[in-house]
C-alpha cells in the first residue's frame, strides 16, 4: 500500500479556519490530518466571513493574509461580506479567488505541489486549479459540498434560464478539469452525472466523532434549538408555524435560535411579531462550547429549503447526531435527508405542505423524553458505525495517493507492499 511522505499538497478552500460552521471545519480537519501524516499543506482561502464578518475583525484589514496555522501555510483573498450584494457579490468574490489562483500559477508559487484539493462551492476555483495544474502537473481532486447551479435555481437566486444554463456549462467544464470528484451523497452524484460530469466520482459522507455521552435530563426544562446559519438555503420561514404552535401549546418549552446570517434580523422580527415569547436569539456557541450547547437541547431543528437536498447537505445534522440528540428535519420524501433519517432512525423528517402534522409530530416528540433518548442514541450509533472520522480521512488520503500513482507525480511515494 501507499505510505504518506512529505509531498506538498495545495488546498483551494474558500472556507477555512477560523470559521466554525458550514464546510470550513471539515476542510480544516482534512488539512490537519494531512499535516499530521507528514504532508506539507498550503491553503488558499478567503478572509474569514461565514456566516458574517463580525467575529473575524482581526482578519478584516488584510494584516493576516499570510499566516501559518498548525503547520498549514495560509494565503487569504479579500472578500465581500455575505448577504450584502447577493448573487452579484458572490460572483465578484469567486472572480477574486480565481484571479488569486491565476496569479499564483503565473508566479509559480505552488509549482512543486503534488496534489491539488479543490473544494466546491466556488466552481471557478476549478478553473484556478486548472491554471495551477499547468505549472505543477498535480492531479486535481474536487470535493463537492454544494452544487451551485442547483442551489441558485432552487432558491430563486437566478431565475434567468440563460444564466442557469451558463452556470451549468461552467460547472460541467470545471468538473472536467478534475481527475477525481468526491461528493457527499448518492443524490449529489446523480446530479453531477445528469450535469454531464465525466470525471470519476466517489461518494464519501461527512465524517463526525461522537461526543461523550450526556443523557437528556428529564428534570430540566425542555428545550428545542436551531443552531447554524440564518440564510436562504435554510429557509427558516418554514419553522415559523411550528415555533408559533410550541409557544401557544407549550409556553414552558424553551426555544433557542443560535447563529448569524443575512436572514437573522428578519426571522427574529417575525418571531416576535407572532408573539413567540419563549424564543431566545443568540450567537453561535464558541467552538470549545459547541457540543455542550448542542447537548443542552432536547430536540434540534434542521430546516432546509425545498428542492435543494441533492445539491447540499446540512453538516449541522451530523454534529447533532454525534451529540446524541434527536433532530427534526424538513425535506421532501425520498430526498437525501429523508433517506438519512430513515437509515439512522435518529430523528423525524417532516414533509412539506402538512403544517398540522408537523406540529403534532414535533409536539409528540417534545412530550416524550424516552423517545428523545432512543432517537439520540440511534444517531450516536449511526455516526460510530458509518461516519468514523479517521476511517473517512484515510479514504481521502488513499484517493490522493491513487491519483499520485496514476499520474506519475514527482517525488517519492513511499510504495510499500
Amino acid at each position: 500500500m501507499l505510505e504518506a511522505t512529505t509531498e506538498k499538497v495545495l488546498y483551494l478552500s474558500p472556507y477555512f479556519w477560523p470559521e466554525e460552521i458550514g464546510s470550513a471545519p471539515y476542510c480544516r480537519e482534512l488539512a490537519q490530518f494531512l499535516t499530521q501524516k507528514g504532508y506539507q499543506v498550503s491553503a488558499l482561502t478567503f478572509r474569514p466571513h461565514y456566516p458574517n464578518t463580525e467575529p473575524f475583525g482581526d482578519w478584516a484589514d488584510g494584516s493576516r493574509d499570510f499566516e501559518t496555522f498548525q503547520q498549514i501555510k495560509i494565503e487569504r483573498v479579500r472578500v465581500s461580506p455575505r448577504g450584502v450584494g447577493g448573487f452579484k457579490d458572490r460572483i465578484t468574490n469567486d472572480l477574486r479567488y480565481l484571479r488569486a489562483c491565476i496569479r499564483n500559477a503565473v508566479l509559480g508559487t505552488h509549482k512543486e505541489a503534488a496534489c491539488i484539493y479543490t473544494f466546491i462551492p466556488s466552481t471557478l476555483a476549478l478553473y484556478g486549479a486548472k491554471a495551477l495544474k499547468l505549472r505543477s502537473g498535480a492531479p486535481i481532486i474536487a470535493v463537492v459540498h454544494d452544487i451551485e447551479s442547483g442551489l441558485a435555481h432552487s432558491l430563486g437566486i437566478t431565475s434567468n434560464p440563460l444564466m442557469f444554463k451558463l452556470m451549468r456549462l461552467v460547472e460541467r467544464i470545471g468538473l472536467s478539469f478534475a481527475d477525481r470528484v468526491v461528493v457527499l451523497t448518492e443524490g449529489m452524484k446523480q446530479e453531477l452525472l445528469d450535469l454531464g460530469c465525466s470525471s470519476p466520482i466517489d461518494v464519501l459522507p461527512i465524517w463526525s466523532q461522537t461526543a461523550d455521552k450526556v443523557q437528556i435530563d428529564a428534570k430540566a426544562p425542555v428545550r428545542v434549538m436551531y443552531s447554524g446559519n440564518f440564510g436562504k438555503k435554510q429557509n427558516l420561514d418554514q419553522l415559523l408555524p411550528l415555533l408559533t404552535h410550541i409557544s401557544e401549546a407549550s409556553p414552558s418549552v424553551e426555544i433557542v435560535m443560535r447563529g448569524n446570517g443575512s436572514e437573522k434580523s428578519r426571522i427574529e422580527a417575525e418571531v416576535h411579531r407572532r408573539g413567540v415569547n419563549n424564543a431566545r436569539f443568540m450567537d453561535l456557541a464558541p467552538a470549545d462550547e459547541f457540543m455542550t450547547s448542542l447537548q443542552s437541547a432536547n430536540v434540534h431543528l434542521v430546516p432546509q429549503a425545498l428542492n435543494v437536498a441533492n445539491y447540499a447537505l446540512p453538516s449541522k445534522l451530523f454534529s447533532i447526531m454525534s451529540a446524541g440528540r434527536p433532530f427534526v428535519c424538513f425535506a421532501e420524501e425520498n430526498s437525501a435527508l429523508d433517506k438519512l433519517t430513515k437509515a439512522s432512525n435518529a430523528g423525524i423528517c417532516v414533509y412539506p405542505d402538512n403544517e398540522q402534522k408537523m406540529c403534532e409530530m414535533v409536539q409528540s416528540l417534545l412530550n416524550d423524553i424516552s423517545k428523545q433518548r432512543e432517537l439520540g442514541e440511534a444517531g450516536r450509533n449511526y455516526v460510530q458505525s458509518n461516519m468514523n472520522r479517521d476511517t473517512i480521512l484515510r479514504i481521502y488520503e488513499s484517493i490522493m495517493l491513487d491519483e499520485l500513482k496514476n499520474k506519475g507525480a514527482s517525488g517519492p511515494l513511499g510504495i510499500k507492499p
